[in-house]
């Protein structure tokens, strides 16, 4: 009964945070270790508005769950737009919860660091905020929301594909 009852606020509190999501879907299956391209995931990188795109993978901590397997796409150079898909790894008595939201990102230069901000919604207007380093073969989530982790190590997101 206790699971259940954390599984249903896991869920509740997903959506309510994720509001701005833009669909709901199953989890794709991994094939050598990245998650094939769906057909929307497709027609937004094709989209002619940003040439340039990078696609990061990788597989965060979750209290309330086996794990969070995130896919980012982002599209453009210094600023553009992003679509984060997020996998709640069993999060239900059914197994997994997949949510995909969408916002606008910027690259800020702090301490000679490049720090990747995206913002769920529009920069000024945020649903949900979260900050990344950027490495040349990686990127580390930094922030969700202003709060920042204390240990970054889990929170690592590879680099699996980049426009030529």
């Amino acid at each position: 009964m206790i699971n259940r009852i954390n599984s249903l606020f896991v869920i509740t509190s997903s959506v309510l945070i994720l509001s701005g999501c833009i669909e709901h879907r199953e989890d794709t299956k991994k094939s050598g270790g990245v998650t094939p391209v769906n057909k929307e995931e497709e027609k937004y990188i094709k989209d002619k508005d940003y040439k340039v795109f990078r696609i990061y993978e990788g597989e965060v901590p979750c209290e309330d769950c086996d794990g969070i397997q995130q896919r980012l796409v982002i599209k453009g150079d210094t600023t553009g737009i992003f679509r984060l898909t997020e996998t709640y790894r069993n999060a239900t008595e059914d197994g997994d919860a997949t949510l995909v939201c969408s916002g606008q990102w910027k690259q800020i230069k702090v301490k000679s660091k490049n720090i990747l901000i995206l913002s769920q919604g529009g920069m000024e207007d945020s649903v949900r905020r979260m900050e990344y380093e950027f490495h040349p073969k990686e990127i580390v989530q930094l922030s969700l929301d202003e709060n920042h982790f204390k240990n970054t190590g889990a929170y690592h997101l590879k680099m699996v594909r980049k426009s030529k």
